[in-house]
């Protein structure tokens, strides 16, 4: 009687970390989005803190407030000579401030049209306008590099700050101390300035010119976006890096964050909006867009989630609604039912238990192999091969097709199984070695491929076609840069091992004699 078939299985991975199914499942369920043609690049988005929760839009000439229900334009404020930048609500949501191009700041009434102040003094366009915590001072920060703090009851400069050599694109304000302002300016700077002293408490250099900037509201954590990174600072330590996130393949150009200020959103020129967790600015969900991205804004429960793109499209996403009516609770009440009852009639006789006298006549279930296990079976080994390279297999699961080769270097069939590809089925077999060469887990077993790969193929290489010729190309740059890097890593741990064997000994030099062994610990102190 021949033994039982012993299947491939595959090789043991190193755990890799996943996105939490609770993140992604939340942020699924915003809806497919609302396009709206703007009248041009949209640049600022902001939610109204309060009822009716409007969203300001800042785009072209031009401040549109819209409503969340109905998407549609609910009020616009258009007494712009200009371009308009960087519309933002007052926390009562009651009153809204603007820059311009013309060097004005406009003060509006929510129910109103006319601006109820203009504030005049710089003399380059005002891109950041924001309240204060106070409710009574308005700062706005400008391309003259100057940052103003304005009196809103009398329209006069109480402070001015300069200090950036470049134009200032983004700000914030504390929310535990109303008076700290926080800038970032095209200088590569962040700077915090102090109300009280009228001078600046705390400057952090991020590297790249500035786009945007939050803060925690409790005031400890600061957050500057430039180039393609987000940079994590300690305000409490005098501006100490914590973190720097790189997810961005261009320009970050917008943050913010959710209701409860656990998850940080941001919005660059790559197209991408992407959400971390701030425990440990890890990426949990990435969403799409068709524009690149210079605005975002998410309402109170993230219930709408709204971004503005440089191609002048406004994009709405709204969460689907968790209440049903009646009619589809009662479809869905229905439909449970005939699926109890289908699950019934499928589970009867699974749990019945034979009496001791019965005699027990047990099915034989068929054995289903996989496709490489059937053609092992057969000891057809070629083929074997070419199952594990199908795309499904290696893309999903490359610790099966390295277990698959790792079972014909066993039967010493690798060298025949390899042999005689054609063009397309050796260009497979070459992208999975490059891809996954340097994988450590991997690398013993591939290594001996590519050896024999390369052994087999080198006569005829100069026959090949330019696109074999290229991948074995990249293979070797590959490897030689495989073997720079543990050149280098082992250079490196000779260096620690030299600095951890010095700090033993100063250690052991300092050990204070042990009183009942005096003589042994006089000979190790004048060895010393």
């Amino acid at each position: 009687m021949s033994s039982r078939f012993k299947t491939v299985d595959p090789l043991p991975t190193l755990p890799t970390t996943r996105k939490s199914l609770d993140d992604v499942q939340y942020w699924k369920g915003l809806q497919f989005p609302i396009t709206i043609k703007e009248f041009g690049a949209v640049t600022d988005v902001a939610f109204q803190p309060a009822e009716p929760h409007y969203f300001a839009v800042t785009s072209s000439t031009r401040v549109e407030l819209y409503d969340p229900n109905s998407n549609e334009v609910a009020k616009t404020f258009s007494r712009f000579h200009n371009v308009a930048y960087g519309a933002s609500f007052r926390s009562d949501g009651k009153l809204l401030v603007a820059g311009n191009e013309d060097t004005q700041v406009r003060l509006f009434d929510v129910e109103g049209r006319v601006p109820l102040r203009i504030f005049k003094g710089h003399t380059r366009p005002v891109h950041v306008t924001k309240f204060c915590n106070d409710m009574k001072h308005i700062f706005s920060a400008s391309d003259d590099k100057t940052v103003r703090v304005w009196d809103v009851a009398t329209e006069q400069t109480l402070h001015q700050f300069e200090g950036h050599n470049d134009y200032i694109r983004s700000g914030c304000t504390s929310k535990t101390c109303e008076n700290l302002i926080v800038t970032g300016s095209y200088d590569h700077t962040v700077k915090m300035f102090d109300t009280r002293s009228d001078e600046c408490s705390l400057s952090v250099n991020h590297g790249c010119p500035v786009e945007s900037v939050l803060m925690f509201p409790s005031g400890s954590v600061l957050l500057s976006a430039g180039g393609s990174s987000i940079k994590v600072w300690d305000v409490l330590s005098g501006g100490k890096l914590l973190a720097t996130v790189s997810h961005h393949h261009k320009t970050v150009t917008c943050m913010t964050f959710n209701h409860d200020y656990t998850r940080l959103l941001s919005g660059g020129l790559d197209r991408h909006v992407k959400v971390y967790d701030v425990a440990n600015y890890q990426v949990v969900h990435n969403i799409d867009y068709p524009g690149p991205i210079l605005s975002v804004a998410i309402s109170n429960e993230d219930k709408t989630l709204v971004v503005g793109m440089a191609d002048k499209m406004l994009s709405i996403r709204h969460r689907k609604q968790a209440c049903k009516t009646d009619d589809l609770l009662a479809d869905e009440n229905e439909l449970s039912r005939k699926k109890r009852r289908q699950r019934s009639v499928f589970m009867q006789g699974q749990k019945f238990v034979p009496n001791p006298t019965d005699i027990v006549v047990m099915h034989k279930h068929k054995e289903q192999l996989e496709k490489y296990d059937h053609y092992f079976r057969k000891f057809e080994h070629s083929k074997a091969l070419d199952a594990a390279l199908v795309a499904r297999v290696y893309s999903n699961t490359p610790e099966v097709t390295v277990a698959v080769m790792q079972e014909l270097i066993r039967r010493d069939t690798i060298r025949a199984a390899l042999a005689g590809r054609d063009e397309k089925k050796l260009l497979v077999l070459m992208k999975f070695l490059c891809r996954y060469i340097t994988k450590i887990s991997f690398a013993p077993i591939l290594l001996d491929v590519a050896e024999m790969v390369i052994d087999i193929y080198s006569d005829t290489l100069d026959e090949a076609t330019l696109v074999v010729q290229n991948m074995f190309q990249r293979l070797r740059d590959i490897i030689r840069r495989e073997a720079r890097l543990q050149r280098d890593m082992n250079k490196l741990m000779g260096c620690m091992e030299t600095i951890l064997t010095a700090s033993n000994i100063a250690n052991k030099s300092t050990v204070t004699p042990d009183p009942i062994v005096p003589k042994a610990a006089n000979q190790i102190n004048a060895f010393s």
